[in-house]
């Protein structure tokens, strides 16, 4: 159908288009204020600042932002179902205001172009759609989700790019290596401007007025209360606490008081203020996004990168982590956001890989053939700063950015009191460190209601797991019960933990190895009760599978449970015994290994560990603690054990003794042709273990040993495509070949 060309307004008047840049920034400010009360749990609140989403695109992001933090804690259908519908809306809201702004020639940034701002607010809608969508039910919607990480991507390159050419400055040039600002302070919180200001204050923050326009008082008095918001928003009592400067502190844990007099970073506090607010979402937004993008798509497996690269995607973690980086130094959601999934980052898929697999990145490395040792030698220099970063002896690196991130997460506490979601990183991070004890205690000392119920499931799991590091089964099975209540997903999994909290205590009895010191420990008197509670969860977890799937499949685990469960009958069946005498290895020290358990046990409990993983075994085998079991060990029960005590004794730093146990599975897994074999019992196991003998390698030789470590980990990769577990599996195999790569 012909259509008559549409006569597009070029220009408006300068009162018009002053009056649209003020909306436009208190809209902004409004929606930033409101998704900062979810980052301190009071959602509700936040909800209703954004009673005009309707009509008002940044208003409808902002809710789309909030639902798809919900959705993405929980895995919840119907909540993961309206986070996709409003950010499907957010999406055609926000293409709109980037042309109407294109159309009237709007310059709402001093330094980008008109619609800069919503074209960051498309691509951002975009990018948590898609991310939603692919962990949704549906094939077709995982396809769509594709189209849309193209498009956010694309987007987000365009605006870096033409960056570049307004500035002169290339991206790769603006992200300034993490050590620049090693001793990250909590400036921000204690050096905020006062309220007051002035006409001439308002010129240094760079908004795009003319002359005349200064010299407005009624636009002067307009745009003095959205600067006074933005001031608010950055000392944190915006929305209701006092100023955050006087939470702040200077060290984690829980008996740790407000410091009063914090340091003071002018640099970083001065770039809060110096930009509005558009300015600063732009910088922020593109910051969080791409970065966001670049660290998921360097860590997705090798063959869906191959895919990805194919129809225009690539990924750089250092990159990726660098603009994380950059936005977190936000006083915003933008920077929340980049916070959490650094934490995540630090707490997850890296800490996958063992500290010893540290090496310089592709960038860092130099070896020229006029002088072939000059690489191992930087090699080893930058591993010896790696370890002092790890340890907090040294500068931050971006691997170990130790004393930055704490500071950035104590920033967080302080200026969200109220959130448990803050909370729960701080744990995290003590448990990282090995500070379990005081891990628990500070999850303990929340009290206040959690409002968004998903994050008070993530902190009773994660307090769950660390009991069980702390061999405290029985408030740790009592804690895996109480979730069944709380979250949807995963009873199954959750009846199967606490049947192997309560196998593990009943052992515990038997064998009398019971800590004599500290709280909730097991109690011997309940033996029989621990063994009969043992049998109870552990025989109805499978009953329990099947309710909720992901993404149409049985999840991983639950199909791992089902296995193990299986086998418990079958050998109970077999030996005529009950079904709790009939397991073999530790069911929750296998648990622990995928949770990242041993590397942050204390020795003590390493110790406790060790002899625990010992009591299923034969009497003269390594490392037994058998007294008087007569169920026979299996090979394949024995193979699972001897992995896990080898790796329990490397942490001790008993390396050959561990090694040694570790080369019977190896053998075990290897035909008389030197091939590997590919057996059906406990498929996680074997890749396990080859990645486990790489790391015993380089732990034990160095960069003497990169060869054979390469040699290891290729074998792992190959192992197959896919396997029980083989995603958490993997990521461990691919973070270590990442870091030995290209040396």
């Amino acid at each position: 159908m012909f259509r008559l060309p549409f006569q597009r307004q070029a220009t408006l008047s300068d009162d018009e288009a002053a009056d649209k840049l003020m909306h436009e920034a208190y809209n902004f400010e409004t929606a930033l204020k409101a998704m900062d009360y979810v980052l301190d749990d009071r959602t509700s609140i936040g909800i209703d600042l954004l009673s005009n989403h309707k009509e008002i695109a940044i208003q409808k992001l902002a809710l789309g932002v909030i639902q798809f933090l919900e959705a993405t804690l929980g895995f919840e259908p119907e909540t993961m179902k309206k986070a996709n519908e409003t950010l499907i809306e957010a999406e055609s809201m926000c293409w709109k205001e980037k042309q109407n702004n294109e159309k009237w020639n709007l310059k709402t940034s001093s330094i980008y172009p008109p619609g800069t701002e919503y074209a960051v607010t498309y691509a951002e809608a975009n990018l948590l759609n898609a991310l939603l969508m692919l962990l949704s039910e549906s094939a077709i919607e995982s396809v769509k989700a594709l189209y849309k990480l193209r498009r956010a991507y694309h987007t987000l390159d365009e605006i870096t790019r033409s960056t570049e050419k307004l500035t002169g400055v290339s991206i790769e040039q603006d992200l300034v290596y993490l050590s620049a600002s090693a001793n990250g302070s909590t400036s921000s919180l204690s050096s905020a401007p006062s309220e007051k200001t002035t006409a001439s204050g308002f010129a240094e923050v760079h908004l795009p007025l003319n002359p005349q326009q200064k010299k407005d008082e009624k636009l002067i008095k307009r745009y003095e209360k959205i600067y006074n918001m933005k001031l608010k928003r950055i000392e944190g009592s915006h929305i209701g606490n006092s100023p955050a400067k006087e939470r702040i502190r200077n060290d984690l844990g829980y008996k740790e008081s407000g410091n009063t007099t914090p340091e003071l970073d002018p640099e970083q506090t001065q770039q809060n203020h110096d930009h509005s607010v558009i300015d600063e979402f732009i910088h922020s937004g593109v910051n969080l996004c791409f970065g966001i993008l670049q660290v998921v798509l360097s860590l997705v497996p090798p063959t869906i990168g191959k895919v990805l690269s194919v129809v225009g995607f690539k990924g750089s973690r250092e990159m990726g982590l660098k603009m994380l980086w950059k936005a977190s130094d936000q006083r915003n959601i933008h920077g929340g956001i980049g916070l959490l999934a650094l934490l995540v980052f630090y707490d997850g898929p890296f800490q996958f890989t063992d500290v010893d697999f540290d090496v310089p990145t592709l960038t860092e490395k130099v070896d020229t053939p006029e002088s072939p040792n000059v690489g191992r030698s930087l090699s080893l220099r930058k591993m010896n700063t790696e370890t002092r970063a790890a340890i907090g002896a040294g500068q931050p690196t971006l691997l170990h950015p130790g004393k930055k991130l704490s500071t950035a997460l104590l920033k967080a506490r302080a200026l969200f009191p109220n959130s448990g979601l803050w909370l729960l990183q701080e744990g995290r991070m003590l448990a990282s460190a090995g500070r379990l004890e005081e891990a628990v205690d500070l999850m303990d000392a929340l009290d206040k209601k959690i409002e968004m119920k998903q994050v008070e499931a993530l902190l009773i799991f994660d307090r769950a797991m660390i009991l069980c590091f702390l061999h405290r089964y029985e408030r740790a099975a009592k804690d895996f019960i109480k979730l069944v209540d709380i979250n949807a997903w995963s009873h199954g999994l959750y009846y199967y933990f606490a049947g192997s909290c309560y196998l593990e205590a009943y052992r515990m009895c038997e064998t009398k190895n019971i800590p004599k010191n500290g709280k909730d420990q097991v109690n011997p008197s309940k033996q029989e009760w621990y063994k009969e509670q043992a049998s109870k969860y552990l025989l109805e977890a499978p009953e329990l599978v099947g309710r909720r799937k992901f993404m149409a499949k049985t999840m991983p685990f639950d199909r791992f449970l089902i296995r193990k469960v299986k086998g418990i009958k079958e050998a109970s069946a077999k030996y005529g015994t009950s079904s709790i005498d009939s397991v073999g290895t530790s069911l929750i020290h296998e648990l622990n290994y995928f949770w990242n358990g041993y590397n942050r046990m204390p020795p003590e409990h390493l110790e406790l560990a060790l002899k625990m993983l010992g009591y299923s075994a034969k009497n003269n085998s390594p490392f037994s603690s058998n007294l008087g079991r007569t169920l026979p060990e299996s090979k394949e029960e024995s193979m699972i054990r001897y992995t896990l005590q080898s790796i329990t004794l490397r942490r001790l730093g008993r390396i050959n003794e561990g090694e040694k146990l570790l080369d019977v599975v190896i053998g075990n897994i290897t035909g008389s042709d030197g091939k590997l074999l590919k057996l059906h019992h406990d498929p996680w196991l074997y890749p396990a273990s080859l990645y486990e003998k790489a790391l015993f390698v380089w732990k034990k030789e160095s960069t003497d040993g990169l060869a054979q470590s390469r040699k290891w980990l290729k074998q792992a990769e190959d192992y197959s495509d896919d396997y029980e577990l083989s995603t958490r599996i993997g990521m461990k195999i691919k973070s270590a070949i990442d870091r030995l790569e290209g040396l």
